[in-house]
């Protein structure tokens, strides 16, 4: 099926480097129990968690233009920049070796969680090279390190930024904001929809706001920060909207220009709690209510306080008249088998003690 994005700009989608990797659409679903234990009419949920196997979640859409930009110029290995427990660098370590590419992650510290763990266990069972770093400094150092090294040289390694959120890899929600505004439009959606989506290094939540204003949809992405105030802003979201939008001109001048996008989202502080990873009461009720009235698998560091913005703005009345929507942005596919036996002797010595 040809996806709404590749229907407008056939053109453009010719010259763009994808490869396929996720499963798309992903379904756009009612959650009414959910819906009516906060007193709305309606309710609908974005099953991204179920975007692609083995690895669903939200980043599966950025990485099939990254790693297909990785395989158009010839590298044969990624490098790429996370947390500890960072889903991006894992979905990157999982998708990058389905395509036979070889896998760098730079790894800081964070907040340790179980899941924590089981990422690093899935790296190694993967094969993922892991360094430890510990601050952006060292990061940076690291990777160039890694690319002087590298046996083909530098230029056969392809650095991926933290959360994938480039130009390019911002360009996967671009068509996300076309496919949920031609979901929309076929449930006929009465009223002003409000989109709710955690947002971290940006990337989906601007691909997101410039798809839809591209597809001519009047919904309004509400970004839930799970980052400080220094590290995200909306002046930033409306750069790389204006970042993304230049890339898709360079390769279609017909694709419209674009300005005046901050006016399209809004940028909702007071969620985050005590810093990254760290989980919130709030979260917390609106994770085990997402998961007993909908079925919804969330995590404290991101979809939890995603949703619990939405359970707030419910409860507020701020919601009236208006129909909700909640990103589900976390992988929902189950742990491989064997992740307990790994041999985690060749884990790093910096990062065992997350173990």
């Amino acid at each position: 099926m040809i996806r709404p994005f590749d229907a407008r700009f056939p053109q453009l989608a010719a010259r763009l480097p994808r490869r396929e990797l996720a499963s798309l659409p992903t379904a756009l679903e009612p959650a009414p129990r959910l819906a009516a234990a906060l007193g709305l009419p309606a309710l609908l949920v974005k099953r991204d968690d179920l975007s692609g196997q083995p690895y669903g979640g939200n980043k599966v859409r950025k990485l099939e233009y990254l790693l297909g930009d990785a395989l158009e110029r010839g590298c044969d290995t990624v490098l790429t920049f996370g947390a500890a427990g960072s889903n991006h660098a894992l979905a990157t370590a999982i998708h990058a070796r389905q395509l036979g590419l070889d896998c760098h992650a730079i790894l800081s510290e964070q907040v340790q969680t179980p899941w924590v763990a089981d990422t690093l266990r899935w790296h190694l069972q993967l094969g993922t090279r892991l360094t430890p770093a510990a601050g952006y400094p060292q990061m940076l150092a690291a990777a160039a390190d890694i690319r002087a090294r590298h046996p083909g040289g530098p230029g056969r390694v392809y650095e991926i930024t933290w959360g994938g959120s480039s130009p390019l890899g911002t360009i996967g929600f671009v068509a996300a904001g076309f496919e949920i505004a031609a979901q929309l439009a076929a449930r006929g959606v009465p009223g002003p929809v409000r989109i709710y989506m955690a947002c971290g290094t940006m990337g989906s939540v601007a691909g997101l706001v410039l798809g839809l204003y591209l597809a001519g949809s009047d919904a309004r992405v509400v970004a839930v920060p799970i980052l400080p105030p220094e590290r995200v802003s909306a002046a930033a979201i409306a750069a790389l909207c204006a970042a993304a939008s230049e890339a898709l001109q360079e390769r279609d001048a017909s694709v419209p220009a674009c300005s005046g996008l901050q006016s399209r989202f809004e940028l909702r502080s007071g969620f985050l709690g005590a810093g990254y990873a760290q989980a919130t009461p709030e979260g917390i009720e609106a994770m085990h209510l997402a998961g007993e009235l909908a079925g919804l698998k969330l995590e404290t560091t991101y979809t939890a306080k995603a949703l619990a913005c939405l359970f707030a703005d419910a409860r507020s009345g701020c919601l009236d008249g208006a129909v909700p929507v909640f990103w589900q942005t976390l992988n929902s596919q189950p742990k491989p088998p064997g992740l307990d036996a790994v041999d985690t002797s060749r884990l790093p010595p910096g990062l065992h003690r997350y173990l």
